[in-house]
């Protein structure tokens, strides 16, 4: 083989950029291309491909891609990196519009960054709503059970007010139920069940019961 043909043999086939533009098919990009310390600036349509090389290219260098220009409001490709061979080796890239997806110091102000976002009024009434539906529903939950407690013992002792009055004591004992049966009084305006009374007194007179 001939010096010539080493030494063509030694040099690379370039490198293919292809660009997509995300706003569309207007505009070009600008791309510069650096290996064995030697670089080309190489523009590039919208949708298109173009072919840049360089004497100084050897293959199985690195050769490194930074976009210094392209359409106004997309976001430029820059540290991109590609492997020379000794065919030209290709190498896409989308140009993205700027968005809060897609931000990059050459975006115009006001198109990057998080939009703020705001809730519908409808949807913190409805929370709020809820809460208070939640609340409610765990305040009157219990008394409706005491309520039930309350009747069924009524049923069964019917005919026997004294064994009511005691089942009524043992009830108003138990812990926690004392001020539910006072609360379920008060809020649906019904007598105390004979025997809270007497629960109450001993409720007061234990110093030990929490």
């Amino acid at each position: 083989m001939s010096p010539a043909q080493d030494a063509a043999a030694a040099t690379s086939g370039g490198v293919t950029v292809a660009l997509t533009c995300e706003i569309g098919t207007a505009g070009t990009g600008t791309f510069k291309l650096t290996a064995n310390g030697s670089s080309s600036l190489l523009t590039v349509p919208c949708g298109g491909l173009a072919t840049a090389t360089n004497p100084s290219w050897l293959p199985g260098t690195m050769a490194t891609i930074d976009q210094t220009a392209g359409p106004v409001g997309t976001v430029l490709a820059t540290n991109q990196r590609v492997y020379l061979a000794t065919y030209a080796v290709s190498f896409s890239t989308m140009a993205h519009a700027c968005s809060p997806a897609f931000t990059a110091p050459e975006c115009p102000p006001g198109t990057s960054g998080r939009r703020a976002t705001t809730v519908p009024w409808w949807m913190i009434a409805g929370l709020i709503g809820f809460l208070v539906l939640v609340i409610i529903a765990a305040i009157l939950a219990p008394l409706l059970i005491v309520g039930q407690q309350i009747r069924y013992f009524h049923r069964i002792f019917f005919d026997n007010p004294e064994a009511f009055r005691k089942a009524m004591r043992n009830l108003a004992l138990m812990p926690g139920m004392a001020w539910r049966i006072r609360l379920r009084s008060r809020l649906l305006r019904v007598p105390l069940p004979p025997g809270f009374e007497d629960a109450e007194q001993v409720i007061r007179d234990d110093k030990q019961r929490v």
